[in-house]
């Protein structure tokens, strides 16, 4: 039996690869502490960070210069350390045998094809970071980054001959899509379209105050974006023609060139026991981000029952996970409780490259500010960062 403790991670995303480089950076000192061996097996769908930050504009122009630039191989950023510290498996996570502390899984060729067959792997310690599945590849991995890849080509080929688009969903990935698209093509461009955004309630971003909702309404009906209120999405059907037939709540159809759905996103947890989950398939947690039913198992991102979701809490929720899950296995220290940086309103939506709407602890940020913040870039300069640990 090896001598070498394993310590598993499920994903390859901010979560995952935040976990990874904090675990490997401090192993070394951890190493001569306990006099043990480690080693940090990462299990990912994708062998490619997809930054997904930048994708209401990467999706519809090759940003920041190439449509590659969004999709950076994981592998690259972890050649800085030791080798046999760390393995990257590129496979589909079928399952997790808690009691056995094993995980199933089954490897994926450059293909991406599947293979047929179940392997295993046992951990002394495991870290779930999955995150979470959206209805479109546009906003969150549909397995690996290649059906993004993909729709981001499909997107940028279709644009231009399209007349009419339609933008389902009102939070911040839907407006800020309408934001890209009303720049490119608004009442004020050399070829404006039909633009229109289904907020799906009764305002835009409902996790803002109001009027910084109004004021994102305001921003995207001067560029010539349609918005409305209270319909949501029932059914759609391509119609084969480069057309899209859709029902709206109200009963309502209407056929467009471009159909965008911008919806909530759901924890990718299906391969899970369903004794982990509440009832909004998240790990159940507790305030240090541990599994409690479980031994040496933790839980970061999205897929975390106390996550509200986005990039600020994975920031201050990784270090947590990889501080206590040190601790933990090697028996000395203070584990600490997961803080936020902030409970108040605190989120930057650009509306285009120009202009932008949001809050920071609670003070209304002018949009000059926001355009400065992420407007301008869209945060592209920490996508290498991200995956070189550097972030």
């Amino acid at each position: 039996m090896s001598d070498t403790h394993n310590i598993v991670i499920l994903g390859g995303s901010y979560s995952g690869i935040g976990v990874a480089h904090g675990l490997l950076k401090a192993l070394p000192a951890f190493k001569k502490q306990t006099n043990k061996s480690y080693k940090v097996t990462m299990i990912t769908n994708s062998t490619h960070l997809w930054f997904s930050v930048g994708a209401p504009r990467a999706m519809f122009i090759p940003f920041p210069k190439d449509i590659m630039d969004s999709f950076i191989p994981i592998e690259q950023g972890f050649k800085q350390y030791p080798s046999g510290s760390f393995d990257l498996v590129h496979a589909e996570i079928t399952g997790l045998e808690a009691e056995k502390k094993t995980v199933l899984y089954k490897l994926k060729n450059e293909k991406e094809e599947t293979a047929p067959e179940t392997s295993t792997i046992s951990f002394d310690a495991l870290v779930i970071a999955t995150g979470s599945k959206g209805p479109s590849p546009l906003y969150s991995y549909h397995g690996s980054h290649v059906p993004t890849l993909d729709a981001y080509k499909d997107i940028q080929s279709r644009l231009p001959s399209a007349q009419s688009i339609m933008i389902v969903g009102g939070g911040t990935a839907g407006t800020e899509t309408a934001g890209e698209v009303g720049h490119l093509h608004g009442k004020k461009t050399s070829s404006p379209k039909d633009i229109t955004i289904l907020s799906g309630g009764e305002r835009l971003l409902m996790g803002l105050r109001p009027s910084i909702g109004q004021r994102a309404q305001e921003l995207l009906q001067g560029m010539g974006v349609k918005v409305e209120h209270s319909l949501k999405l029932r059914d759609s059907n391509d119609l084969g023609n480069g057309t899209t037939k859709v029902v709206l709540s109200d009963g309502s159809t209407r056929t467009v060139d471009m159909l965008i759905v911008a919806t909530g996103r759901k924890p990718a947890s299906s391969y899970l026991p369903s004794s982990l989950l509440d009832d909004q398939g998240r790990v159940v947690c507790d305030e240090y981000t541990r599994v409690p039913s479980l031994k040496n198992v933790w839980v970061t991102g999205d897929m975390a029952q106390n996550s509200p979701g986005g990039i600020m809490y994975i920031q201050f929720a990784v270090p947590t996970t990889v501080g206590n899950l040190v601790v933990e296995m090697g028996g000395k220290g203070k584990i600490n409780k997961y803080k936020p940086l902030t409970t108040k309103e605190t989120q930057v939506v650009p509306i285009g490259p120009n202009y932008g709407v949001g809050a920071a602890f609670g003070w209304w940020l002018p949009s000059a500010v926001v355009r400065m913040l992420k407007s301008k870039t869209f945060f592209f300069p920490n996508a290498m960062k991200t995956v070189m640990g550097t972030a």
